[in-house]
């Protein structure tokens, strides 16, 4: 299955457009009907709440190009009236319509019924999944010339879409089955994780292990010199080489492969180069005038690569290596992914067989595609499958999964990093935990949901649930008369008259208190700022070069009006700095601080104020008058006592740091190592609300903090000699 295939653009006269369009309405529902709809539920283990997540599905039924209301689950056919959204006006591109507006196609993920979207028959369909703002998109229409949408193009400086993460599910669900996959064939911008169950015991996962910072922090300590270009610290996204400065027309590695290219080119003109292309058979080839010409030994049929291909079309499987016929494109994705693997072996006589599917030869003799490299690593990818370049599915190490007769699946957002099980709550059909596993979001599930997704009421016989989750089952199915509350790890129901009358159950958070960590750099919209690297503890960007008249905004969702204490981590070399809280476009100001001189512009502390806060979702901004300071993160939390932990802390910093005494991995998902553990008396970690959450006395070298919910905490580490380390971490 090859991705990044562009949609068609058809061409219609307008005289037959309305009554083509009012057929195909009529195609939907019957299509639909007689194809099966998969359930995708969406899982969020990302650092961003449901309201800042943003999800639309758009594809092919029919030859016309739709998108799904994720909200009500109708299929709509796209339409140039879709386009409603106002979106950002950069370098004065309006946008196809030359009026900046955008379909009106995403939904917050916290607005989707269960976190559920069914998806019909469908190809060429993307589940698009976007981080603080949707993504604008252009419907041109269903059919016709043009037709289809216009996708965010981060290589147009001027895109609608740049400074917006996101990440897509691409899948076709057909009467073979549904084929999906997770993919980095443009980009890595977070971490995604896919799961999809069938009949006859399907079950398959893929996706990344490690958080985003985790991810980026290895890409920039193992990237050679020709590929650490593909990092883009300003977005934290990982780029596609080809997607690159360096590797395009002009730049450093623009010929990266062509030594390698023209070595094949040149050793096969006078002799065969012959591969076994597993289940397409054994093929012999030889270059005639840069035409390499093979055919297949077994039946005669003929492949061909028109011309010696360029990089470009080496890495991104484009031109001469994605034209021609069915037989041409087999032999094209078996070459294509032979070079970026560099499985072609120059050293072995021509007229050998050569086998390119095996794997312990890929991405070992220069030149490889080191970006594939990485993330084939396994502690990247989970079994070592992803889709990191167009023909990664050849000899399947791609993401692909084909489930012949799919009965649901489940997108994680944020990858599987810190998950034991596939939810917050498994749910297993033996007291053991063991026998069949079912993985539950937050929601809530009806006995008809339950069973959907093959939990009997009597089958409940044990469940897990992850630190910071309850599980709240009832005996009937509009979520009353509680029968039972687990809030740990471990929990185990036994009671056989208790499943019995189980009809429904909720997951949901344990936890009453509310508090948000905003990086500084994860703005929406923003004036005259720049980022750049920080030393601050836990590493990454921060906001800086703010002048006065700058402004940053960002997407905040509050779940209660009320006061809120509001904690800015800064630094500046200046005296009288300040910065203010505003929403509204400015026209409400919020309250504003004064920021100290801390004695340089990455010497961190913290300063806060209270501000009273409207419930829902809405932008809020920092402006300032002054300019002069820096800025990491901000914390927004209920809890009034933030204010004795903030002034704790900032206490404690003063204190001189022992650069011996260091705390590692940050983030962190499960287990911390101390070194110089010797001099520690006592270990004791804070919650942004001040809120001692662990203590350990004399701790060794290993500290567990897996029951810790994600999040932000405070290390207090206090020595024999009675002196202080706070650092601060990041739970994932």
């Amino acid at each position: 299955m090859k991705t990044r295939r562009p949609f068609s653009l058809r061409a219609i006269t307008n005289s037959r457009r309305t009554a083509l369009l009012l057929l195909l309405s009529f195609l939907f529902v019957n299509n639909t009907r007689s194809q099966s709809t998969v359930p995708f539920t969406l899982y969020n283990n990302s650092s961003f709440t449901d309201a800042n997540v943003y999800v639309a599905v758009v594809g092919i039924i029919n030859d016309n190009h739709v998108w799904l209301d994720t909200k009500t689950g109708t299929v709509r056919l796209m339409s140039v009236s879709d386009n409603t959204v106002a979106g950002p006006v950069i370098g004065g591109n309006q946008g196809p319509g030359n009026n900046g507006r955008y379909a009106n196609c995403f939904a917050k993920l916290s607005e989707i019924p269960n976190k559920t979207i069914n998806i019909p028959g469908i190809a060429g369909c993307r589940i698009l999944i976007s981080f603080n703002s949707q993504l604008y998109l252009y419907f041109f229409g269903a059919s016709g010339a043009p037709s289809g949408y216009a996708a965010p193009n981060l290589a147009n400086p001027t895109d609608p879409n740049q400074g917006i993460r996101y990440e897509m599910i691409e899948l076709t669900n057909a009467a073979n089955g549904l084929w999906a996959n997770t993919t980095r064939v443009d980009s890595y911008q977070y971490p995604m994780g896919l799961e999809v169950w069938g009949n006859n015991n399907f079950y398959k996962k893929v996706g990344e292990l490690k958080t985003h910072a985790q991810i980026l922090s290895q890409w920039q300590s193992q990237a050679p010199a020709a590929f650490a270009g593909c990092y883009d610290a300003t977005n934290g996204i990982i780029k596609f080489p080809s997607k690159t400065s360096a590797f395009q027309s002009g730049g450093a590695q623009a010929n990266y492969f062509g030594a390698y290219i023209d070595a094949i080119w040149s050793k096969y003109t006078s002799g065969n180069l012959i591969f076994n292309a597993g289940d397409a058979g054994t093929w012999s080839g030889r270059v005639s005038g840069n035409v390499f010409t093979f055919t297949r030994t077994s039946d005669g049929a003929v492949g061909v690569i028109s011309n010696k291909p360029t990089n470009t079309e080496v890495m991104e499987g484009s031109g001469v290596m994605a034209s021609g016929g069915q037989w041409d494109k087999v032999v094209q994705a078996q070459v294509c992914a032979a070079i970026n693997r560099h499985a072609i072996d120059l050293t072995l006589a021509t007229g050998a067989t050569q086998d390119f599917s095996t794997e312990s030869k890929y991405y070992v003799t220069s030149p490889y595609n080191w970006y594939c490299k990485f993330w084939h690593q396994p502690d990247i990818s989970l079994n070592s499958l992803t889709y990191s370049f167009c023909y990664d599915d050849v000899f399947e190490k791609s993401s692909t999964i084909n489930a012949p007769s799919p009965a649901r699946a489940t997108i994680t957002v944020g990858g599987y990093a810190g998950l034991t099980t596939s939810g917050v709550a498994t749910v297993y059909k033996d007291c053991n935990y063991g026998g069949s596993a079912v993985g539950l979001n937050t929601g809530t599930y009806t006995l008809s949901q339950l069973n959907a997704l093959g939990i009997l009421n009597d089958d409940i016989s044990s469940i897990k649930v992850n630190s910071g989750y309850k599980v709240t089952l009832y005996q009937n199915d509009n979520f009353g008369g509680t029968a039972i509350v687990k809030t740990s790890d471990d929990a185990c129901l036994v009671d056989d008259s208790f499943n019995d009358l189980t009809s429904s159950l909720k997951v949901e958070s344990n936890s009453s208190s509310f508090s948000t960590v905003i990086q500084a750099e994860d703005y929406t919209y923003m004036a005259g700022i720049q980022t750049e690297a920080t030393t601050d503890a836990g590493g990454g960007l921060n906001v800086g070069y703010i002048e006065a008249g700058d402004w940053m905004s960002y997407n905040v969702t509050i779940p209660v009006a009320g006061t809120y204490r509001v904690i800015y981590r800064v630094a500046s070399p200046n005296t009288g700095t300040t910065l203010r809280l505003e929403k509204d476009a400015g026209a409400t100001q919020l309250g504003s601080v004064t920021i100290p001189n801390t004695g340089g512009w990455q010497n961190w502390t913290n300063v806060a104020h209270n501000v009273t806060l409207p419930a829902g979702t809405y932008a809020i901004g920092i402006a300032t008058a002054t300019g002069g300071f820096n800025i990491n993160y901000l914390t927004i939390t209920d809890n009034l006592s933030a204010r004795m932990a903030t002034q704790s802390m900032q206490q404690q910093l003063t204190v001189a740091e022992n650069s011996a005494l260091t705390i590692s991995p940050n983030p962190v998902s499960n287990l911390l190592y101390l070194k110089g553990s010797e001099k520690v008396q006592t270990l004791t970690i804070f919650d942004l609300n001040g809120k001692e959450v662990k203590k350990v006395t004399k701790p060794g070298n290993t500290i567990n903090i897996q029951s810790l919910n994600t999040g932000v905490y405070l290390i207090k580490l206090t020595r024999t000699d009675n002196s202080i380390k706070t650092v601060k971490i990041v739970k994932q």
